[in-house]
């Protein structure tokens, strides 16, 4: 008995010896180990910004080769001076920062401190429309993006980023950065629909025009924003009844050569009809303006009030207003040519009267304004006693530029300096009856 118990404590201090060297070695990578053998054999030192203003500051991180991050231990010097890290720089130029640890010593890194001299302000759109959303951008000098650490301000209240503005015109947007400021004006305009008006040149004397003439009721039928006008005109002892002096004068005025002659939104633009892409190219372009109509009936005449808004500065063109008077589903004792229908044949969007001058009314230069509305009234306008039925006739109304050029026409004849336009924006309303801007 006495035997066994001496083994059992001989076997004890063999188990607490080892354990006593156990627990004596060190495995937690102190002293400069990293547990697995092995000491740092270099440093890296970054900063967190190599180019910053006076009294910013400035972080740094030592890292050593063994991916261990020793930035608590490590001596930070600037120009060979310690310096607390992090650390803010109070005055200009260029600093070379170092680090040591552990008698190893880091890569130089340099600082470049700046004076803050300014601060631009940049808009996504200007002008923009009311119904956008307009993004600021906030740069110092250095080119930085500090748009986050910027308020932004209008009439001196603090607005959103991105912000919707409402007010038409002129708008002065501040932006507020540390002790820096900046200011810049952004242009509000509204936002139009553009439409089309495709103006055919047709006769009932003429073969070829029903095609034109289905076209264009297809055309409008299939789209709110496209709008149509018939100038009808004999032509070579080919009398027809729907002709007006307006459709006779532009006839030869715009070098008409052939019927039928369809334009999209003014003479330059031949339709190809009835294929649509020339007008779909049209209403995907940005409208220069926006019109409103309002057409009551008083009396047996016409009271039309026309307004125009502009959303972009027009100069160096002379604009104008035009007005017409078209009525629909119209027939006439005039056989259609190249339709069985004859007499039965149904006129669309029949141009009956101009309101304005033949050539149209100019628009004031001061009233061609993105802040204000152009304002016409026409009262007491007569309705001709062409028209067949009061309740087919709709007003239609256009803005439209006037210049010259060089013109080859379908047939490839060219003439010299002719009158041309460009139609910015048209509306159409029936009569007694009303259409804003839109």
């Amino acid at each position: 008995m006495k035997v066994k118990n001496k083994f059992k404590l001989f076997f004890s201090s063999v188990i607490i010896a080892i354990m006593f060297v156990s627990c004596g070695s060190s495995d937690d990578g102190s002293g400069g180990g990293d547990g697995g053998g092995g000491d740092a054999t270099s440093i890296t030192l970054t900063a967190g910004s190599s180019s910053i203003f006076v009294n910013e500051q400035v972080a740094f991180t030592v890292i050593d080769d063994l991916g261990n991050d020793v930035t608590a231990q490590a001596n930070v010097k600037i120009n060979n001076v310690t310096v607390t890290n992090p650390y803010v720089f109070t005055q200009l130029g260029s600093f070379q920062v170092v680090a040591t640890y552990s008698g190893l010593s880091s890569n130089s890194v340099t600082v470049l401190v700046h004076s803050q001299a300014d601060l631009s302000l940049f808009f996504s759109a200007n002008p923009a429309t009311t119904d956008q959303m307009v993004t600021f951008t906030a740069l110092n000098n250095l080119g930085e993006d500090v748009t986050s650490e910027t308020t932004f301000s209008l009439d001196g209240t603090t607005i959103s980023n991105p912000y919707q503005f409402s007010n038409l015109g002129e708008n002065t947007v501040d932006a507020s950065y540390n002790s820096f400021t900046a200011s810049d004006v952004i242009t509000i305009t509204r936002s139009f629909t553009k439409k089309a008006l495709l103006e055919d040149f047709t006769g009932t004397w003429c073969p070829n025009c029903p095609p034109a003439a289905a076209a264009l009721e297809s055309a409008t039928s299939g789209s709110d924003n496209v709008f149509g006008v018939s100038y009808h005109d004999g032509v070579g002892g080919y009398p027809d009844p729907m002709e007006i002096p307006e459709t006779a004068f532009w006839s030869g005025y715009y070098n008409v050569t052939g019927f039928p002659t369809v334009y999209v939104s003014g003479p330059d633009t031949r339709w190809n009809f009835p294929n649509m892409t020339q007008v779909n190219n049209e209403l995907a372009e940005t409208a220069t303006c926006g019109l409103a109509l309002d057409v009551t009936m008083v009396g047996g005449q016409l009271n039309v009030e026309v307004k125009v808004a502009f959303n972009n500065f027009v100069s160096g063109e002379e604009l104008k207003l035009m007005l017409y008077l078209v009525e629909d589903n119209v027939v006439t004792n005039s056989p259609q040519a190249g339709s069985s229908q004859g007499t039965s044949f149904v006129h669309k969007d029949v141009l009956r009267e101009v309101y304005t001058n033949q050539l149209g009314d100019v628009i004031p230069t001061e009233s061609i304004s993105i802040s204000q509305e152009y304002v016409r009234n026409f009262t007491g306008l007569v309705i001709p006693a062409n028209v067949d039925d009061i309740s087919n006739l709709k007003v239609i109304a256009y803005v439209r530029n006037t210049y010259t050029k060089t013109f080859t026409d379908y047939f490839n004849d060219v003439h010299e300096n002719s009158p041309h336009y460009d139609i910015f924006n048209v509306q159409e309303v029936e009569v007694g009856s009303s259409i804003d801007f839109d």
